[in-house]
Formats: C-alpha cells, structure tokens, sequence
C-alpha cells in the first residue's frame, strides 16, 4: 500500500503543479491515472482507501465543492488534493531514495 500512497501523491501533485482549472482529482480519475502508472488492477474501493489513510495522515484533503470544470466539460464533486505535508513528504522520499 505504501507504494500506492506514494503514487496517489505523486499524482495530486502533478495535477496541483499543472494549475487545472479546477483544483484536485476525483476518485475515478485517480483509478485510471493508476492505471496508466502501474497500477491496473486498483479499483475505486481500494482507491478510496488510499485516500482515507493519506487524509487521515494529513497528506491530503478532500473538496466537496460542486462546480463546474471547464477543462473537464462538466460538473465535478468530490474531489481530492494533495497538502503541504504530502508535498514534505514527497521531498523526504526525494531525498531517501533518490527518486519520487
């Protein structure tokens, strides 16, 4: 699971650093972003679970604002976005294994 973690903050991350319009991921769009990064096989429960322990970690936060994304062409909901402790977090890793 440790390594699901880690590629579920990398992905937040990344999503945070390319300024979207709207802020966060959505559970399914972190399934198929696992997906494409060598994960096929986590399925949406697995994934919220991942997400409930980074949120409890305070690794990251959960949005349930409604809006509508543009870059997306629809309404988003619940959404999940990386915080300033899973961005420390992602810089330790950096630096204890050389690579994130």
């Amino acid at each position: 699971m440790h390594l699901e973690m880690m590629e579920v903050l990398k992905l937040l991350n990344r999503v945070e650093e390319e300024h979207g319009a709207t802020e966060g991921l959505e559970k399914d769009e972190v399934v198929h972003m696992l997906g494409k990064v060598g994960f096929p096989s986590v399925t949406v429960d697995q994934a919220g679970q991942t997400l409930d322990v980074l949120i409890a970690n305070g690794l990251a936060r959960c949005l349930t604002d409604s809006e509508y994304a543009w870059d997306r062409g629809r309404v988003v909901g619940e959404r999940f976005a990386i915080t300033l402790d899973g961005k420390r977090l992602l810089l330790k890793e950096l630096e204890r294994v050389g690579r994130v």
